[in-house]
């Protein structure tokens, strides 16, 4: 059964996600078309969602508060997404426990045949993307809310229904 956190309660956020390991599903809103140059390839995203699935090894905590920050030194493909000031978080499911690329790639799985995959992005460990694309928010929730796990709504997401 899926935990859902709302509104003021983001802000406690970080206190109820243990520096356990887990895996997660980061959904952004793209609130303008972006341009991203990355290792010379060029991306251009347009508007919607871009829905990024990862494990975190060392703790759910660190990787997901490092996933929501601003201006910071750009190392993982999502970096460049996240630090887009046209990007915001809108979405996040988590689930502590299992990681690693072998669980990321069943939840990508999830996505595979319904969302516009964003090659070379998200995994280079993988054959399976990790990151999709969508403009679609109400297809997005159907799929993350059958999942066993905690569920983080952004105020924001309200503007969309």
């Amino acid at each position: 059964m899926n935990k859902q956190i709302h509104g003021n309660q983001i802000y406690n956020i970080w206190s109820q996600i243990l520096s356990k390991e887990g895996i997660y599903i980061i959904v952004f809103r793209v609130n303008d078309y972006i341009n991203l140059i990355i290792n010379k390839n060029e991306f251009i995203i347009d508007k919607g969602y871009i829905i990024y699935i990862g494990s975190a090894g060392n703790g759910l905590n660190n990787r997901l508060r490092r996933h929501l920050t601003k201006n910071k030194k750009l190392r993982w493909h999502i970096d460049y997404v996240t630090n887009n000031k046209s990007v915001e978080p809108s979405i996040i499911y988590y689930k502590e426990g299992l990681y690693g690329v072998k669980i990321e790639d069943e939840l990508s799985s999830l996505f595979y045949s319904k969302f516009l995959k964003i090659d070379n992005l998200g995994a280079t460990d993988s054959k399976m993307p990790h990151m999709y694309y969508s403009n679609n928010i109400k297809e997005i929730l159907k799929i993350i809310y059958k999942l066993d796990g905690s569920i983080i709504i952004f105020p924001s997401i309200f503007d969309y229904f």
